[in-house]
């Protein structure tokens, strides 16, 4: 059974809102005086809270600004299992920078301070934002929106740096999602069910890495580029080797949200991650 493309407007609406359904932060405990501990910070694609939490905070407003928002296993915290480090994870749905509206990046730097999360003792601080951002300035062009976004996001950086000076920040590029201008949205058997054309799609994931890329050579951080590894393991992949889940999918294996990483995505990153 094969699904035939689907009208270009109606998908990239719906795949553009879900794809942003973004980002969520989980409370930090009170961090110890001189903890050695890795910190993150980012949107729905790094936060993976689980789809009954997300919903809740959402309709209840129980995160208020973005901070202490649900997440899950993601891969910061396995990550951070790997080596030996204890968890601070800000990450929140929905999270974007200065220039869009909804939950804000700085909010989760604020509160990482507050708590005492980033110190000199920090190890490694994981940070991975920018997808809300681009369908949200969908009128501004490549150059406009890399220049913008980096202005917007490279003081949080600093910020960071100042509170973390000794930590090695890494800047964790979006896992491939698409397969060219191609996105696989069904999946009911061990193959997609549709291949549907969606460049804007497409054109959102090229602005997101090359944000991340000029926002860490603004800072001199690292860009961890996440798009080799998983080249073929994207929404269009078989059900076993998918690490993006599709809008609708019963195959992809263990998963939080649709169209985000799955569990074998967050833990695949972590491996890159951990061993980077």
């Amino acid at each position: 059974m094969k699904f035939q493309p689907l009208k270009l407007k109606k998908v990239t609406a719906a795949v553009a809102a879900s794809l942003m359904a973004a980002v969520g932060v989980v409370s930090a405990p009170q961090a110890l005086a001189g903890e050695r501990n890795l910190v993150s910070f980012g949107d729905s694609v790094l936060a993976d809270p689980d789809a009954g939490t997300y919903l809740q905070g959402r309709l209840t407003s129980s995160s208020p600004g973005g901070v202490n928002c649900p997440s899950s296993f993601n891969y910061a915290k396995r990550t951070a299992a790997k080596l030996g480090l204890p968890a601070r994870d800000f990450s929140c749905s929905g999270a974007v920078s200065s220039m869009s509206g909804g939950p804000q990046i700085s909010a989760q730097v604020d509160e990482a301070i507050r708590v005492g999360a980033l110190s000199p003792d920090t190890a490694r601080v994981l940070f991975s934002s920018g997808f809300n951002d681009t369908y949200n300035n969908a009128n501004l062009s490549m150059d406009d929106i890399r220049r913008r976004w980096v202005d917007a996001m490279a003081p949080q950086v600093e910020r960071i740096k100042q509170a973390a000076p000794n930590a090695r920040i890494q800047i964790v590029g979006y896992p491939t999602i698409g397969s060219g201008d191609y996105y696989c949205l069904f999946h009911f058997g061990p193959r997609p069910a549709d291949s549907t054309l969606l460049p804007q799609i497409r054109d959102y994931e090229n602005k997101a890495q090359w944000m991340e890329i000029d926002l860490a050579a603004r800072t001199g951080t690292q860009f961890l580029d996440m798009k080799p590894s998983t080249v073929n393991n994207g929404m269009c992949a078989d059900a076993d080797r998918r690490m993006w889940a599709g809008l609708i999918d019963f195959t992809a294996g263990p998963g939080n949200l649709p169209i985000h990483i799955n569990a074998r995505g967050h833990e695949h990153a972590a491996n890159v991650i951990a061993g980077s």
